[in-house]
């Protein structure tokens, strides 16, 4: 029998709304406190957002956005059908730690975010993103919501937004896929945790770039699975060294339109070598298409997922928050149909990450063709900034570094001249940029093992054509 919160719990709640403070983060910081001090009990029913909505004369959407929040705090979980619970595995030294009193609060303000600087990889511009645009399309959204908002989610994303995702696939990368195939993530690491709990097993071998993200490595490593490196030549992933490495892995996980960071493009022949490998072993390929939209030269090549004999063994992974902005925290999967259900069950059972508040947002941004045209505009612009870039290395930089252009992407590899490598490693490069304020991460950094290759992955998307030629120059100045 479930058990639910007690009455005093719940009438003690108030919210104030002469405070500065949101609502909603009032009424789960009160929740928080709740449940710290033992007052809900851990695997509790929570209140269903209709009762604690009428309880305290706010709207269901509020509620519903305080419960996100701490179902992303590990303080809840959500249950397909059943309601919204205290988690049941709460440590017991944080309960026991809670204070029976209200914490206490100081005045002593808390350290700013810390500044995008160049040359952050992967950062895109948030200055040129149509803010104005998208808030009304949230107020259009919120202000008279769709009953269907309001009722229990469906675990596999808002329908309109994977039927809109299905439309991009198709247009942009030729990807013919249901929107019933495409499911909506908080990002890369949530797909690949569903994929090892409901298609894979723990400790299972799983194919990496080296190099490669550092961030889905660790992903997979949290998730249960063994990430094998294998090196990348210039055609992209090995797969004859992947064999040889490690014969029983069960997926690969690859960047083929760019590998990152090194930007080589995975050509036809060797992607059908892949997709070969798969049918041939019952593996799985992970198409990781993390920046396919930024493309400046030439046509880029079909997605995996498109190409013939592909479509039960290829998964397609992507993100918005290169083209939006990394914080609105949503991603989409695209699976075969045989694995759609294995993936929901597990969604169903643990509930998903990726909030509800902004996808029937998105899902309109992507349908009236705002969120093409904002990839456009994107395009031209990143591509002068890229040409800037390598003018400022040109002027500022050629005794140090050197770099070619690149025909996608939002960062370029600097290598060093035999001079600057003669004096110093990428690694401590890196760090006296980063004491002159300046990102410049050591190409060496992405490697598992040991690095090969020294130099530096400088991003240019985020920062303007002045911005990029001063960090150029004090670079300069710090590595001569």
């Amino acid at each position: 029998m479930n058990k639910t919160t007690s009455d005093a719990a719940l009438l003690a709640l108030t919210l104030d709304r002469t405070a500065g403070e949101p609502l909603h983060m009032q009424l789960a910081q009160g929740l928080r406190e709740r449940i710290l001090t033992g007052r809900i009990s851990p695997g509790a029913r929570l209140p269903s957002s209709r009762l604690l909505a009428e309880e305290l004369a706010v709207s269901r959407v509020t509620v519903v956005t305080a419960m996100d929040q701490l179902i992303s705090e590990g303080y809840a979980e959500g249950r397909h059908g059943a309601g919204v619970f205290v988690a049941a595995d709460l440590p017991e030294e944080v309960l026991q730690a809670a204070p029976a009193a209200g914490p206490a609060v100081s005045d002593e303000p808390l350290p700013p975010p810390m500044p995008m600087r160049p040359f952050r990889p992967a950062a895109p511009d948030l200055n040129l993103f149509p803010h104005a645009d998208w808030a009304k399309l949230l107020e259009r959204v919120w202000r008279d919501p769709e009953p269907a908002l309001l009722a229990d989610a469906d675990p596999l994303g808002w329908a309109p937004l994977r039927r809109a995702i299905a439309g991009h696939l198709n247009q942009w990368r030729g990807i013919t896929c249901s929107p019933h195939q495409v499911i909506i993530t908080s990002g890369a690491a949530e797909a690949l945790d569903l994929l090892a709990r409901a298609v894979l097993k723990a400790g299972d071998p799983v194919y990496i770039e080296e190099p490669g993200y550092r961030i889905l490595r660790r992903a997979l490593a949290l998730a249960g699975l063994h990430p094998v490196p294998v090196p990348v030549d210039d055609s992209g992933f090995d797969v004859a060294a992947g064999e040889t490495a490690e014969p029983d892995a069960r997926a690969a996980v690859v960047t083929p339109s760019r590998q990152y960071p090194l930007g080589m493009t995975m050509p036809l022949a060797r992607r059908l070598e892949l997709i070969g490998w798969a049918r041939r072993t019952g593996g799985l390929i992970v198409e990781d298409d993390y920046d396919s939209e930024y493309r400046y030269q030439g046509q880029p090549l079909p997605a995996m997922m498109s190409l013939e004999g592909a479509g039960d063994r290829v998964i397609y992974l992507g993100s918005f928050s290169k083209v939006m902005w990394p914080s609105l925290r949503i991603g989409f999967m695209a699976v075969p149909r045989g694995l759609v259900e294995a993936i929901g069950d597990v969604l169903a059972a643990s509930a998903p990450r990726a909030s509800l508040v902004a996808q029937p947002a998105l899902a309109r941004f992507m349908a009236d063709g705002s969120f093409a045209a904002h990839i456009r505009r994107m395009r031209r612009v990143y591509a002068r900034r890229q040409t800037a870039l390598l003018r400022a290395i040109d002027r500022h930089l050629a005794a140090l570094l050197f770099a070619d252009p690149a025909p996608a992407g939002m960062h370029l590899i600097a290598r060093f001249t035999p001079e600057l490598a003669a004096r110093m490693s990428d690694a401590e490069a890196s760090a006296r940029a980063e004491a002159a304020g300046i990102t410049a991460v050591a190409l060496s950094s992405f490697f598992a093992g040991a690095a090969p290759e020294q130099g530096l992955v400088l991003g240019y998307a985020g920062f303007d054509e002045a911005a990029i030629d001063v960090a150029a120059k004090r670079m300069a100045e710090v590595l001569s």
